[in-house]
């Protein structure tokens, strides 16, 4: 599948409730400023079909996925920048989202700078990749010989597996491509070093977790 058919299916996926795949944060009326790191073409922004007077902003490093993302909806505010690196202000934002992009990036780099761009009391949604999810696109990809796809899999299990034992990750193998697993362990323990709380972990295909950075954090 090609990178703007991969696209359009996930914002027809993200738009359809009664699709069994979709997973989306839920946005308050409290959520005025908005910001969505990994965003790809902007799908869960576009298909959260927020009011005008909301501020949201996407960001991705894929050019590709953006370009895409203007071509589909001329008013998204996008830009193009890696989620350890937000070009953004610091306590601006009301809520920060990321919907299954931080496990292709050094999550805790991407983690600490959501948690610098929320405001205090701003909340945090994300989704991420449990270990049982990469382990079966490990054994497929080893089934269809995409031995490619088998590697990058295997160093995503090997770099979850440091992230969880000692919160370290490892380098990027191929052409600086981070990818890991989490675990509810590891992310809760994240959270809490960078100054979130009432942190809650619900458990799907993805596991999706809520938390809010603290009031008296600046």
């Amino acid at each position: 599948m090609d990178i703007g058919a991969y696209h359009v299916l996930e914002l027809q996926i993200a738009a359809d409730p009664a699709d069994t795949r979709r997973v989306m944060p839920s946005i308050t009326a409290a959520h005025r400023r908005i910001v969505d790191v990994g965003c790809g073409a902007g799908q869960t922004l576009i298909a959260s079909r927020l009011p005008n007077d909301v501020m949201a902003v996407g960001v991705d490093c894929d050019p590709r996925a953006l370009s895409l993302g203007r071509l589909l909806y001329p008013k998204l505010r996008l830009a193009r920048a890696r989620g350890e690196s937000l070009p953004l202000p610091t306590g601006y934002f009301d809520l920060a989202i990321s919907r299954v992009a931080l496990p292709y990036m050094r999550t805790g780099a991407a983690l600490a700078e959501m948690a610098r761009v929320l405001r205090p009391g701003g909340d945090l949604w994300i989704a991420l990749h449990p270990f049982s999810l990469v382990w079966t696109e490990l054994k497929t990809s080893l089934e269809r010989g995409r031995w490619g796809a088998a590697l990058q899999r295997a160093y995503a299990l090997a770099n979850g597996a440091c992230v969880h034992f000692t919160g370290r990750e490892l380098p990027a193998p191929y052409r600086g491509k981070h990818h890991s697993f989490q675990t509810e362990e590891r992310i809760v323990r994240t959270l809490g070093e960078l100054g979130f709380e009432d942190i809650r972990v619900e458990r799907r295909r993805f596991f999706v977790v809520t938390a809010r950075k603290k009031k008296d954090i600046a």
